[in-house]
């Protein structure tokens, strides 16, 4: 297998990482609007596998990528104070570990494949595969700044419930 299949398979195998992630913390969250942004970070994971599978076969059959750079789809507003949860979660954060914890590790799904993507993209001859990979950069940016934000939305509240500092 040459480099860039490798690298090829490699994203597939962490787009599908966070497809398990965010699947599994939409089924275990309660607050209804996590469970749709996580069910729709969850659809994007699944959605850049696919064109990721699409590239693989573009290039194990002509030594080339034929595809167009994915269009940036996601429902996933980072622009919103609460991008994911509901302001009645804040509310009562102190007892929601596995989602504070779903968040974090989110967090490091998407620096991961930011980082990984541009490590493809910069051993990448051909403009055209770049762009692609620039898209897949853009894609897992505004993943990573809707997790962040909403992290920090919670963070304090969640960590005067649990004493985890005097406050």
């Amino acid at each position: 297998m040459d480099d860039f299949s490798r690298s090829l398979v490699e994203a597939m195998q962490f787009e599908n990482d966070g497809y398990h992630h965010y699947t599994a913390a939409a089924q275990r969250t309660e607050d209804p609007k996590a469970k749709q942004m996580f069910g729709q970070l969850a659809e994007d994971e699944l959605s850049h596998h696919k064109t990721l599978e699409l590239m693989f076969a573009d290039h194990q059959k002509q030594g080339n990528i034929k595809l167009k750079p994915p269009r940036i789809k996601s429902k996933l507003d980072p622009a919103q104070e609460s991008p994911i949860f509901s302001p009645e979660f804040r509310e009562r954060v102190g007892d929601k570990h596995y989602e504070m914890s779903a968040l974090s590790i989110g967090i490091l799904l998407e620096q991961n494949s930011i980082e990984r993507y541009k490590n493809y993209r910069r051993q990448a001859k051909e403009l055209k595969t770049k762009r692609l990979f620039n898209a897949f950069i853009r894609w897992e940016e505004m993943h990573l700044e809707a997790l962040i934000k909403q992290q920090q939305f919670l963070q304090q509240s969640y960590w005067e419930a649990n004493r985890f500092a005097p406050f």
